[in-house]
């Protein structure tokens, strides 16, 4: 059996190609800056920033963002320094994920098209949860894939794990089920340290460093909720958002069924459901939750949301699972592939007029300036291709994620199994919006997009030109 080895010169070779891998990416992060500068600000955003600038908090949406606003807003009133932090955070992450498997030429050029595609571009200066989360999540896995090839070096390897942590503790605070891609993130070191383990240790490895990087994250990210909740405004915003799900799933499938049973609100409460068989099912809209807002009496049922919709709601999952099953697939299918990608608000820039004293609050005026424009534009042409897909990063996920995987089972590249970390909780991440979204807003999914792009960039790195070999017998 041959074996094939890369000559020194090869080795030699790799340097430039990492050089401009790491030039492009600094060019890509100056380019978004100045794309966007200072920040696309939506509604959420303004809510948020306001927060953020008072020190009191609102659980609706996680309040790390609030914070973080907060903290930028200090520095520079309007808080445009977020989008230097989420640009730079996949920068680096994408730079860096493609640099731990020792990246080829291939790997700059790709940077160079993601960078200046729209999704990446435009998105990176959009002040939401959403696209902190993704790219906080992409810097967790790439600086595990740093710590797999530096394990060898104790300092470097403790410095790549603790950079992952902190990555992957601020994932888990900005979106409700980004503890999906902590979770994998702990598998994944886990499955690292197993994998640089003798034999015979190889179950302690695993079981020892997926634990302790699980309960560091999970125990960092409960002390911030605990923080984040004493400096709230303490207002039951999760019992809210279950009883809208419950609510927004009620009206979905009575609307499919109008015969739909609802047992307990006939029997205890028959002007809650009334409210929920006419006026709640008369504007239902799969495309979003919003739509209810429209609903006779929806304030009064916001204002004190009855218990009573989240027992039908459990209770119709084992009397009626077709009809609630129809409802998610129709929710899901126009979040992860709309029919018309315009009613999932894919692109919003500038800062939002539609609120005075959300604007005033947050110390921000409405704008939309000729660069707004010019990225509006700029994304607009490319709203209805591939770019903007879903189901296309989808694809091309699962393929990178077989790829990687086999890799990994082949024993090679350890820095890999963090790839496929990445993208599997990517399309774990996709699939739990099954059960609980709430609307098609693209902004959602960003994660699934960017995780592929990052993987699509460490893979064109790793595909190489043929090189100059020395063979020897084995």
């Amino acid at each position: 059996m041959a074996a094939v080895h890369l000559t020194a010169s090869d080795d030699r070779g790799a340097r430039p190609a990492l050089v401009a891998l790491v030039a492009v990416a600094a060019v890509g992060f100056a380019a978004a800056l100045i794309a966007d500068w200072p920040g696309h600000f939506p509604p959420d955003a303004l809510s948020q920033l306001a927060q953020g600038r008072w020190g009191l908090f609102n659980a609706w949406h996680p309040p790390v963002m609030a914070w973080l606003l907060g903290l930028a807003d200090k520095i520079i009133p309007g808080a445009p320094l977020i989008i230097a932090v989420q640009a730079g955070l996949f920068f680096a992450g994408l730079a860096a994920l493609a640099a731990a498997a020792r990246p080829g030429w291939g790997a700059a050029v790709l940077t160079g098209l993601v960078a200046a595609s729209p999704i990446v571009l435009v998105y990176q200066g959009l002040v939401v949860t959403d696209v902190l989360f993704a790219d906080a999540a992409l810097a967790g896995f790439a600086a595990l894939a740093l710590a797999a090839r530096s394990w060898d070096r104790p300092r470097a390897r403790t410095l790549f794990i603790a950079l992952s942590m902190l990555a992957f503790i601020l994932a888990t605070l900005a979106r409700q089920n980004g503890v999906l891609a902590s979770a994998a993130g702990a598998l994944a070191l886990g499955a690292i340290a197993a994998g640089k383990a003798p034999p015979g240790r190889r179950l302690g490895a695993l079981a020892f460093a997926g634990l302790v990087s699980a309960t560091i994250i999970g125990l960092t990210a409960a002390a911030g909720g605990a923080w984040f909740a004493a400096h709230g405004d303490h207002r039951p915003e999760k019992a809210r958002q279950w009883s809208v799900l419950a609510l927004f799933d009620l009206a979905g499938a009575a609307r499919r069924d109008p015969a739909l049973p609802l047992p307990l609100l006939h029997a205890a409460d028959p002007p809650l459901e009334a409210f929920v068989r006419r006026d709640a099912t008369r504007v239902y809209d799969p495309n979003g939750v919003d739509s209810l807002a429209s609903a006779a009496r929806f304030d009064r049922f916001m204002e004190r949301p009855s218990p009573l919709v989240t027992a039908q709601w459990r209770a119709m999952l084992t009397a009626s699972p077709g009809d609630y099953l129809a409802t998610r697939a129709d929710v899901f299918r126009r979040m992860f592939a709309p029919p018309d990608i315009e009613a999932c608000a894919p692109i919003l820039v500038g800062v939002d007029p539609g609120d005075p004293v959300l604007l005033r609050d947050a110390g921000l005026s409405a704008r939309e300036t000729d660069k707004d424009d010019w990225d509006a534009d700029y994304a607009d042409q490319a709203v209805h291709s591939p770019i903007f897909s879903h189901p296309a990063y989808a694809l091309l996920a699962v393929i990178l994620l077989a790829w990687a995987g086999w890799d990994v089972r082949r024993g090679a590249r350890p820095e890999l199994i963090a790839t496929v970390g990445l993208l599997a909780s990517a399309l774990v991440f996709t699939a739990s919006f099954t059960v609980i979204s709430l609307g098609c807003d693209f902004r959602y999914l960003y994660f699934l997009d960017v995780a592929a792009m990052a993987g699509a960039v460490q893979r064109a790195g790793m595909l190489r030109l043929p090189f100059r070999r020395r063979r020897r017998a084995g």
